[in-house]
């Protein structure tokens, strides 16, 4: 009975589903909220912070469309990864700016490192979405 979904299928088109949610509305607020995103870009880039920010959104929605469609998702995987991989410094930057602000709490301050260490699952999880 291979037309009924099994167990296995479920937590792919889960996975799926949770994946290109996340992509789709980072890539979204990358433009709508383009000046918090700006900030996390590391200075050592070269570039306005501008472009770096719209790039990595546009990569996203592509992201989230490809792993959306059950044809692109396994191809998918490793791209979703190495980006994740790739924006990794930026949530770094972001803990370090974090822990030299003032205005930031201390709860803010370990939440800011808790992201850069949840990131790690993260990978794990993208990965998986060249499992079918």
């Amino acid at each position: 009975m291979s037309f009924m979904t099994t167990p296995e299928n479920s937590r792919t088109k889960t996975r799926a589903a949770v994946w290109a949610t996340v992509f789709g509305g980072a890539g979204v607020l990358h433009f709508a909220q383009r000046r918090f995103y700006d900030s996390l870009v590391p200075e050592e880039l070269p570039g306005e912070q501008k472009y770096w920010t719209w790039g990595s959104g546009l990569v996203e929605l592509a992201l989230a469309a490809a792993i959306a469609n059950p044809s692109t998702r396994a191809a998918a995987a490793t791209p979703a990864t190495l980006f994740l991989l790739g924006v990794w410094p930026g949530n770094i930057k972001m803990a370090l700016d974090w822990q030299k602000s003032e205005k930031k709490s201390a709860l803010m301050k370990v939440g800011g490192w808790a992201r850069v260490a949840g990131q790690v699952p993260m990978f794990l999880s993208t990965r998986k979405l060249g499992e079918q």
